[in-house]
């Protein structure tokens, strides 16, 4: 091929360098060749590295078709106890080079699809380096227990007479269809393809010259493959290449294989993160802003409900004041009348002989009269000082008068009324005031008993320094939380 290249294209010089297999890539960069001759797996791997493109691929005639070429052949002893790839866990393996695609790579992924470790599947790896002995001499004298043997090699050791038809068995063999035998599939062979600093004549040059090299005498020819899929798929399964060191999970390794999107993890997780604090906080404040909103509007309505009950306590005040300045103006007179009426009923009957005892009796009567007008005419003035908001003048009064005369205004049938106030319980207070507030309590008393049995009302005091602590306290039903609510 290569001196085809020096008879068809005269006016290109050429010089041809070999690339240490060690370090391919850094030999590229530093030598810059044009054109490269490579196995089908190195092209894979430059493809993504160096930018390397195909400009033909090597087919041999036996080859169906150009991307199914190369393969090797796992090969044993006939006596060996080996029947299968699984068998050959911990046995000694002798290959041509650990870079070599059909010497080592191609039977790599086979045992990778059979579900075998790849790298440790073998106990001892011997590698010959295309030296003496070579891999089909290590098995045959004992060396190996198998040998892995790259396309075609083992028809070339029987051609060469290195070994005899029947030394040797193959492992997990698959159908030849007119080519080699083998144990693998089959893959592209060697390309030529060009770098991407060559100018495009000289590719155009090169391709035209390449593929139309005559083949008449030769076992192959120069062609184009259209598919490097399944190379790459091998590449991927062995980490090589340009997916070398995927299994590698040091913290160096991923941070060399994924560093950009571990730092665009990085950026986007801090967004995010950012995103949910200040949304949290905005919430939070708002929720804040909110509850004092509410707050405020709770307390404007209570300040609002507060002035509307006192405006309607006013209101009622007021007409309350109106009605009792009217009823005591209006009962005023006839309660006069009657006080007229009964002072001249007593001139009267002073000028009567009237027998010794009706006289006691109707000056009793007169004297209880005289009594009980006196009595309302005090309540009508303390209705009018009420509703024209006179100034109170408070008395020494006695407590417990007061409240026998409130408890003989309360006459319930069946109702026992218990007084333990002791005598001389003296204040300084408004006797009517006191009257009113005690026949008031000993009246909701009566009608909280009015459905119990044995009704009773005890009236109780304390002296708690310098007042005193009158109790009404009665044996009916306990007022529950709702209806002492509802009181107001």
């Amino acid at each position: 091929t290569l001196d085809h290249l020096l008879e068809t294209l005269p006016s290109r010089r050429f010089k041809f360098v070999e690339l240490d297999y060690r370090h391919v890539e850094e030999d590229i960069r530093r030598l810059r060749p044009d054109f490269l001759v490579t196995s089908g797996s190195l092209y894979a791997a430059l493809m993504g590295s160096v930018g390397s493109h195909q400009i033909a691929t090597r087919q041999p005639k036996t080859s169906p078709k150009p991307s199914e070429t190369v393969s090797s052949a796992f090969v044993v002893r006939a006596s060996s106890r080996y029947r299968t790839l699984a068998d050959l866990q911990g046995a000694r393996a002798a290959i041509s080079d650990r870079r070599s695609f059909d010497g080592w790579l191609i039977a790599q992924g086979e045992l990778a699809k059979e579900g075998l470790d790849p790298e440790h599947h073998f106990g001892e790896l011997i590698e010959t380096s295309y030296g003496v002995p070579d891999v089909g001499t290590l098995v045959k004298i004992g060396a190996a227990d198998v040998g892995v043997l790259s396309t075609c090699e083992y028809e070339q050791l029987l051609a060469n007479g290195v070994i005899r038809d029947g030394d040797f068995r193959i492992l997990a063999e698959k159908p030849a269809h007119g080519g080699c035998i083998r144990s693998t599939d089959r893959y592209p062979d060697v390309v030529f393809s060009s770098l991407p600093w060559v100018d495009a004549e000289t590719v155009r040059e090169a391709t035209v010259s390449i593929l139309s090299m005559p083949s008449e005498n030769l076992d192959f020819q120069w062609t184009v493959c259209n598919d490097f899929v399944p190379t790459f798929e091998l590449l991927r399964v062995l980490s090589i290449g340009p997916f070398e060191g995927q299994n590698d999970l040091t913290f160096e390794a991923i941070w060399k294989r994924w560093k950009t999107e571990i730092l665009l993890g990085i950026l986007l997780l801090t967004a995010v993160v950012f995103h949910i604090v200040t949304i949290n906080l905005l919430v939070r404040k708002r929720t804040a802003q909110l509850s004092e909103a509410l707050e405020e509007t709770e307390r404007f309505f209570r300040e609002a409900q507060e002035a509307r009950n006192a405006l309607l306590t006013i209101e009622r005040t007021n007409i309350v004041a109106q009605l009792s300045s009217m009823f005591a103006h209006e009962i005023k007179q006839p309660i006069m009348n009657v006080s007229l009426y009964a002072g001249a009923l007593k001139l009267l009957l002073e000028k009567q002989d009237l027998p010794k005892a009706a006289e006691e009796k109707v000056a009793t009567i007169l004297s209880s009269l005289s009594h009980e007008v006196d009595r309302s005419a005090a309540i009508v003035e303390h209705v009018r000082s009420y509703a024209k908001k006179r100034s109170r003048n408070p008395v020494p009064c006695d407590l417990s008068a007061i409240a026998k005369d409130a408890v003989k205004t309360l006459e319930v049938r069946g109702l026992k009324i218990e007084n333990r106030l002791p005598a001389g319980l003296w204040v300084r207070a408004d006797p009517f005031e006191l009257l009113f507030v005690l026949s008031n309590f000993l009246r909701n008393s009566a009608a909280a008993l009015k459905d119990t049995e044995a009704p009773c009302i005890l009236l109780s005091a304390e002296d708690s320094g310098s007042t005193w602590r009158l109790s009404v306290s009665d044996n009916g039903p306990a007022i529950s939380d709702d209806d002492f609510d509802r009181l107001g």
